[in-house]
């Protein structure tokens, strides 16, 4: 790693984690540099909690320009926060007055565990319905508040609400691979009669989400269809660290180590270990779903990746599920001559 991905490294783990760091001195250019790669990924307001953390070090000189930059950032950051998370705390209340049990999933759901939740990138709300006759109502009235609203397919429906983008889940989660597909259906519909719900509060509100051992589960498969569409996401990586620390104690690791197993993505945990131990600082003994030796992964390269300074690509991580990206690319051809024949 060169030294400004190194000290992105520290001051994210710093502003997310609260650890301590030794920040390396750096030029008004690099210093320039970091920050637009923050821009980049959605992440200077939590970086900025970083340099508020380090500032009394000497080597954090940031230039007057940078830092007003930043501070700028950072304030247009909560804003946006402040503004979406009254919308989705006004959706998700409407939802539940209609008794439609609206469970919130996704980034909204893992905010909440962040010392400063505004902090968080904004973006898609994720909603799953547990039962049809509930999620096919609040279907019809999204329907009959976006006319443009669009079914990717059957269990999923996407439209707007108050300028916020929602997704409404008939099935929490959706492999390519069939198999793992209906593995992973048996999986949480175990989980759910078993292990209940649990809750987060937005603007006062409290929000039912999705208990923590199955939520990790979610955030798994989360990591592998980013990684195999777009590449390691740097978010869901620093949100699975987030949920180790802040919930690890209410996790059934015995489970999600036999869930890796029956779905294959044993290198994929493996990757997400490695990466979680390798930059964002945490133990081995942290990392519990993961009990074979970490080995050695080349750390500079999926750091360069994760913050793409040297254009890392989705197919490079192909290798680590190799199932799972087979029927994605097979999936995504079958759709390609669908278009070219309509």
């Amino acid at each position: 790693m060169n030294i400004i991905e190194r000290n992105y490294f520290r001051l994210l783990r710093a502003g997310a984690y609260g650890s301590e760091e030794a920040i390396e001195p750096m030029s008004r250019w690099k210093w320039g540099q970091l920050l637009a790669i923050a821009h980049k990924l959605d992440m200077e307001a939590l970086l900025g909690d970083g340099v508020k953390a380090c500032a009394n070090q000497f080597f954090v000189q940031i230039p007057t320009n940078v830092s007003e930059q930043w501070t700028e950032a950072t304030l247009s950051a909560e804003h946006r926060h402040q503004a979406a998370s009254a919308d989705v705390a006004t959706l998700l209340q409407q939802q539940a007055s209609g008794q439609l049990r609206p469970i919130l999933t996704g980034l909204w759901a893992t905010q909440a565990l962040y010392p400063t939740p505004a902090h968080h990138r904004t973006g898609q709300v994720s909603i799953y319905f547990p039962y049809t006759t509930q999620g096919n109502k609040a279907d019809e009235l999204a329907r009959a508040n976006d006319a443009e609203a669009t079914s990717p397919n059957k269990h999923v429906l996407h439209y707007k609400w108050q300028g916020l983008s929602v997704e409404h889940r008939h099935q929490l989660l959706q492999l390519s691979n069939k198999l793992n597909n209906h593995t992973l259906k048996d999986i949480i519909e175990k989980e759910w009669l078993e292990g209940g719900t649990s809750h987060i509060t937005i603007r006062g509100q409290r929000i039912e989400t999705v208990a923590p051992t199955l939520a990790m589960l979610v955030a798994l498969v989360e990591m592998v269809k980013s990684t195999l569409s777009n590449g390691i996401s740097l978010w869901i990586l620093t949100d699975i660290g987030m949920m180790l620390r802040q919930l690890g104690d209410r996790m059934d690791f015995v489970k999600i180590e036999s869930w890796i197993e029956r779905l294959h993505f044993n290198r994929m945990a493996l990757l997400t270990a490695q990466l979680l131990t390798g930059l964002l600082g945490f133990s081995a003994d942290e990392v519990p779903f993961v009990r074979q030796p970490l080995g050695k992964a080349d750390i500079d390269a999926l750091a360069s990746s994760l913050l793409g300074t040297r254009g890392g690509t989705a197919a490079r991580f192909s290798r680590y599920c190799l199932g799972e990206s087979m029927m994605g690319a097979l999936a995504s051809l079958t759709r390609s001559i669908g278009n070219i024949e309509e």
